[in-house]
């Protein structure tokens, strides 16, 4: 039995019968840390009831923005439907998964928790309850050895279709025990950049999305590593070939109204400059937010412009947003939730968007930026985390913990590549001066 839709489990009978019917030896308990990495406790499956009754713990302190100074044993509070079995066998004997929410020792939720700070969003922004979202995932696909170079053996781009194609045999295999888990794919298909290729996740509600996005990530570079590639979700891997984004596809209930579109746009319009430092978390994401290959450098909306930062394609029904900006190397949880929190926010205070832009964002001119009073996204890591912290909203939304635990890690990224010595560089230094 995979775990669809259809038959997740919901109790905890349930669970324990699954588990048991396929033979499983060891179940990862799974958890994101503030910076979107997966992490994991596994146990054996005798001790799978007692992980279901909330007995399995860990030290908060090892991990990045948990805890500071301090050993504190955190509950791992398992998602009894994110149940499913990885679609590979260990040596052991098969692995199943499930998905947790972290706890304080006396059971309270845990404020700095990723996936609880989306299920808060949720809850607090009751205009977009009903919202699904949907997933436009790339990345990049490069042999094991090549230290980093994006060398395939492909020479396609878009859609493009080879029969001797290695990475279009991975990205099938990738596709395929994603389904095995559940997650459905609605399509995938080559990429620009020679080794690029994009799966995009079928709607769900915000919670499973990130979830899906979650599993993605861990899925690729399992497989991809049994094809003798290293699978990477880095935003801008390499300068003179297209960037990796994550688009979130937002489709809002059926009967939502025009005018509820468009502040939901306003509002992410507006936030857009504190989002970006959620969205876009590595100094790398800002090395792809450039003029180039359809990347948004501007919060400006569309219908039909690929690089505008939000496209509301025409007479869609549901109706759909689009958000461009997002890299696959985010935290899916803590991007959903300040997207959701600024679209919530433009609802309610019902902020126009301005008129649609037409035509590449690329060529709006300085002129026409000061006219319509349009800035620009921020154009580094530093810069963004600025914003964030001039945007109550975001800031509000993340959570006062989640705030200054990301911000801190952050800003420390940010000065370590400032120390940095780069190739590029002792290449146009060493020598000249």
């Amino acid at each position: 039995m995979h775990s669809t839709p259809e038959t997740r489990a919901t109790t905890k009978r349930d669970v324990l019968k699954l588990a048991r019917e396929r033979g499983v030896r060891f179940v990862r308990l799974v958890f994101a840390d503030i910076l979107g990495v997966s992490k994991n406790v596994s146990i054996p499956s005798s001790e799978l009831e007692a992980a279901l009754d909330g007995h399995v713990t860990f030290d908060g302190g090892s991990i990045d923005g948990f805890v500071r100074g301090e050993e504190l044993d955190m509950v791992l509070r398992p998602d009894l439907q994110t149940f499913a079995l990885y679609p590979w066998s260990a040596t052991e004997g098969p692995e199943a998964r499930l998905i947790c929410d972290i706890a304080m020792p006396d059971g309270a939720p845990f404020e700095g928790c990723p996936r609880t700070t989306l299920r808060r969003a949720i809850e607090v922004s009751p205009e977009l309850a009903q919202t699904s979202v949907g997933l436009e995932m790339e990345f990049y696909l490069f042999d094991h050895g090549s230290d980093g170079a994006i060398e395939t053996g492909d020479v396609g781009s878009y859609f493009d279709f080879s029969a001797n194609d290695r990475g279009e045999e991975t990205r099938n295999a990738i596709v395929g025990a994603l389904q095995e888990m559940g997650i459905r794919v609605a399509s995938a298909h080559h990429e620009h950049g020679p080794g690029q290729h994009e799966i995009d996740v079928a709607h769900d509600d915000p919670l499973r999305a990130a979830d899906h996005a979650l599993t993605v990530r861990t899925v690729a570079k399992h497989l991809a590593a049994s094809f003798g590639f290293d699978a990477t979700f880095m935003p801008k891997p390499s300068e003179d070939r297209a960037g990796s984004g994550l688009h979130v596809d937002l489709r809002l209930p059926d009967g939502t109204d025009d005018a509820s579109v468009l502040y939901a746009v306003g509002g992410l319009l507006a936030h857009a400059p504190a989002t970006t430092a959620i969205c876009n978390p590595t100094v790398n994401s800002y090395k792809r937010l450039v003029a180039a290959w359809d990347a948004p450098i501007y919060p400006l909306w569309s219908r039909r412009s690929a690089n505008a930062l939000v496209r509301v394609p025409p007479t869609q029904s549901p109706p759909r947003i689009e958000i461009r900006s997002p890299d696959p190397a985010c935290n899916p949880y803590l991007a959903l939730a300040v997207l959701l929190g600024a679209a919530a926010d433009g609802i309610a205070h019902a902020r126009l968007p301005g008129d649609a832009w037409e035509g590449s964002t690329y060529d709006l001119t300085d002129r026409e930026q000061r006219e319509r009073g349009v800035g620009a996204l921020p154009k580094s890591l530093r810069q963004a985390i600025a914003e964030l912290d001039d945007d109550p909203v975001v800031r509000a939304t993340l959570g006062d913990h989640l705030y200054h635990a990301f911000r801190d890690a952050k800003l420390a990224e940010y000065e370590r590549y400032r120390r940095a010595v780069h190739p590029w560089e002792r290449h146009a230094y060493l020598r000249l001066y």
